[in-house]
């Protein structure tokens, strides 16, 4: 890869990589400097890279990337969940998008990292499983399987949110 591709792939590639990080990492600072990180690594090694895998080679970068800076920070569980709307619930679960964000987001923020990225991967960025089996580095399978997991603890916590809303006293 010449660099005037890297440039091409920079400018089409870097905002989507830079909102993915800034959902991880609740920082855009944070966000940032992963980012500048995960090209300068991409920069290093582009001559060993397949050009159909440049996508998934940003995204993995970055994921570890992030993943690295959490576990440092010793901070799992706080991830930026800003997210404005979840594929999987209905506005019959839940009433007003405001509530619905608030309850996602807070969902989110429970799970373990690993679980609200493949959430992230598959309903924001909406990559397949082939995509990220490469990005996670695993098997279509293992993502299967912990994608399934992964919804089913964040539809639960929900649950448990919106009963713990129902049973509050009301101040009137």
């Amino acid at each position: 890869m010449n660099n005037g591709k890297f440039e091409v792939l920079l400018q089409n590639e870097g905002k989507k990589v830079y909102n993915y990080l800034l959902k991880i990492l609740r920082n855009k600072e944070d966000a940032e400097d992963i980012l500048q990180e995960t090209f300068i690594a991409f920069h290093k090694k582009m001559s060993l890279v397949k050009e159909s895998s440049y996508k998934s080679y940003l995204f993995r970068t970055a994921y570890h990337k992030a993943l690295n800076l959490i576990k440092k920070r010793n901070a799992k569980n706080k991830l930026v969940t800003n997210y404005h709307e979840m594929e999987h619930f209905s506005e019959k679960t839940i009433e007003n998008s405001e509530q619905k964000n608030e309850l996602v987001k807070d969902a989110l923020s429970q799970l373990k990292p690993e679980e609200a990225i493949l959430i992230e991967l598959q309903f924001y960025q909406k990559m397949n499983y082939k995509q990220m089996a490469e990005i996670l580095e695993t098997t279509q399978s293992a993502v299967d399987s912990k994608l399934v997991r992964a919804k089913k603890k964040l539809i639960k916590i929900i649950n448990e949110q919106k009963k713990m809303q129902e049973n509050r006293p009301s101040i009137v």
